[in-house]
């Protein structure tokens, strides 16, 4: 029989604050108001968003997603297993269900987070290039963040939930500061404050859903508090609320941002949309800012995205771990460090895989084109298969939220208000296929390929799921397992 502490995390060691650091690291507030929230703006391949209603958008999808939290919500009052959203899926729909749904979630998630050492390391480079003069080339830059978050991820949760708690929080309280700054001078100004941003007839219907289908994007990994479900004291009230209020807090601190984002720039949408890196432009304005303060602010953008790296990795290693103990992975992605009680296996497979991409980047100069509007200029050699993954894993995260939403309908049913229920669930379901379908119209080369991609990866997972459940069931597996709930009554 396998050993129970060999599989079984460490019960208790995180707070309300820790599990709700994880779910606000991962959705990476700073870096999405630096290069998602352009895309609400309307700097897309469609060309339309929504303008200086970009706050009305965000305020539509943040409540949308609600829906998607409620629904998790509910379910995390009744499964403390680190597996999250694997196990509800198996919960409302079987095991097979439940296989291939896991296998896209944590399949996106890992691309996902392999594309942030990409990233982090172009931005890097460009940072020493811009402030030092220093030119570093990005991939060694890249493997050494990589092998940076698998060590934090190895020492331990609390380890890894302390730097994001101070990655993350040093850089939204900043980027928090300069926003009320510039709307404190732009009110001071003379005339007040514009309500404009805030009047959704201020521009087409079409563009603000548009802006809407792309600000749901900024939320994605609200959930991932769920995955610390075994780790914390007390998890039926801990998760739960982590989940909820990661989305209003970051949903309130969005719509500040984007507010002050759009005064700054003088309710002038097309100036805001062609700034490209909006809140970098006003940091090194002079009106706002200056070119130090510019530059400081690249550096709490990468370490934003540090804290979504590690925020990626603490879920994704804990998902597998739950879907290996259970017999749907490989044995060994469930055995522990012997002395840090944390998911080794999961977190070296993330990190090998991660530096692989690396190196296939470095080796293939970009793999996609790399080519621009402009003749004779490229793109950073990173640029597109960052964009392409972080498409791929943002997607497949969004569809997962729809097979969630629609089958918690029927896994709740009996557990909660059906009218609420219903509510949530519809909700759920709508705006998770605008993420999707966002997401996907009029996606130019290399990312009209991601259905494509992320079609295959399901049918992979189909195909996985059929194999696992021809083998004999290990009952030593189910014995050692951690119970689901107190009350629990659905067998796997």
């Amino acid at each position: 029989m396998t050993s129970p502490d060999r599989i079984t995390l460490a019960h208790g060691r995180l707070s309300l604050v820790g599990v709700l650091t994880q779910s606000i690291g991962f959705m990476g507030p700073v870096f999405s108001v630096a290069a998602l929230l352009p895309l609400v703006v309307g700097l897309s391949a469609t060309g339309r968003g929504a303008g200086v209603a970009t706050p009305v958008a965000i305020a539509i999808a943040g409540v949308g997603m609600c829906g998607v939290g409620w629904v998790i919500a509910q379910y995390a009052k009744r499964i403390h297993l680190c597996g999250s959203l694997y196990e509800y899926v198996s919960d409302s729909a079987g095991p097979r269900v439940g296989v291939a749904a896991g296998w896209l979630y944590y399949g996106a998630m890992m691309v996902l987070g392999a594309s942030t050492f990409l990233v982090l390391g172009g931005l890097t480079r460009t940072w020493l290039l811009n402030a030092l003069s220093v030119d570093v080339p990005w991939w060694p830059l890249s493997l050494a963040y990589a092998a940076l978050v698998v060590g934090v991820l190895v020492i331990g949760v609390q380890v890894s939930i302390r730097a994001q708690l101070v990655l993350a929080l040093a850089t939204i309280l900043v980027v928090l500061v300069f926003s009320l700054v510039i709307l404190f001078r732009a009110g001071r100004s003379g005339g007040g404050l514009p309500a404009e941003p805030f009047d959704p007839f201020s521009v087409g219907r079409l563009d603000l859903l548009y802006g809407v289908l792309y600000g749901i994007n900024m939320f994605i990994g609200f959930e991932s508090a769920a995955n610390l479900a075994e780790e914390t004291a007390n998890p039926k009230r801990h998760v739960p609320r982590a989940v909820l209020w990661s989305l209003t807090l970051v949903g309130v601190y969005y719509l500040v941002v984007a507010y002050a984002q759009a005064v700054g720039f003088g309710l002038d949408a097309q100036a805001w949309k062609d700034s490209v890196f909006p809140l970098e432009a006003l940091a090194s304005g002079k009106e706002y800012g200056s070119s130090g303060f510019g530059t400081f602010m690249g550096v709490l953008i990468i370490l934003d995205v540090l804290a979504v790296a590690i925020g990626v990795g603490v879920a994704s290693s804990r998902g597998m771990l739950s879907m290996a103990r259970s017999g749907r992975l490989p044995m060994r992605l469930a055995h522990l460090h012997p002395r840090f009680l944390t998911p080794v296996w999961g977190a070296a497979l993330w990190g090998a895989l991660s530096c692989l991409v690396i190196v296939a980047v470095r080796a293939g100069d970009g793999i996609f084109s790399r080519e621009t509007a402009q003749p004779g200029v490229l793109q950073p050699q990173w640029s597109p298969a960052f964009s392409w993954m972080a498409g791929f894993g943002g997607t497949g995260l969004a569809l997962m939220y729809l097979i969630v939403a629609a089958l918690g309908v029927k896994g709740l049913w009996p557990h909660v208000g059906h009218a609420k229920l219903l509510v949530a669930g519809s909700v759920g379901v709508l705006v998770s296929a605008g993420a999707v379908f966002g997401a996907v119209y009029q996606a130019q080369s290399p990312l009209d390929t991601v259905p494509w991609a992320l079609l295959g990866w399901v049918v992979l997972g189909v195909a996985w799921s059929f194999l696992v459940h021809r083998r004999a069931p290990r009952p030593e597996v189910a014995a050692d397992e951690p119970a689901r709930t107190a009350d629990e009554v659905t067998t796997r």
